[in-house]
């Protein structure tokens, strides 16, 4: 294998550093890839990306990667928010990534 070769696993990980932006492109790369290059018929691609929308327009709402949201959920609520969000996307891109091997 050549040493500069990276899995296509290896280039699909979110990490706590990330935005919630960055963890949804790189989970919509990730379907988007899977969608148009593999056949998978036991994934509902479509109903992915609606629960994506959903979670995006809440992180929209809330502005979670700006902390310049004023709905009057605490900072601390805010938080736990965006970690319930992260988590969402690391268990999507997990999920995903099974279809890869």
């Amino acid at each position: 294998m050549n040493a500069l070769a990276v899995s296509v696993v290896d280039l699909f990980e979110v990490s706590e550093s990330d935005t919630v932006w960055d963890a949804w492109l790189m989970t919509v790369n990730l379907i988007d890839m899977l969608e148009h290059t593999h056949r998978i018929e036991n994934y509902d691609f479509g109903q992915a990306r609606n629960k994506i929308a959903k979670l995006c327009a809440i992180a929209e709402a809330h502005s979670i990667d700006s902390g310049s949201c004023r709905c009057g959920l605490t900072n601390g609520e805010h938080g736990l928010l965006r970690r319930k969000m992260m988590t969402f996307f690391k268990l999507q891109v997990a999920n995903l990534k099974h279809f890869v091997y």
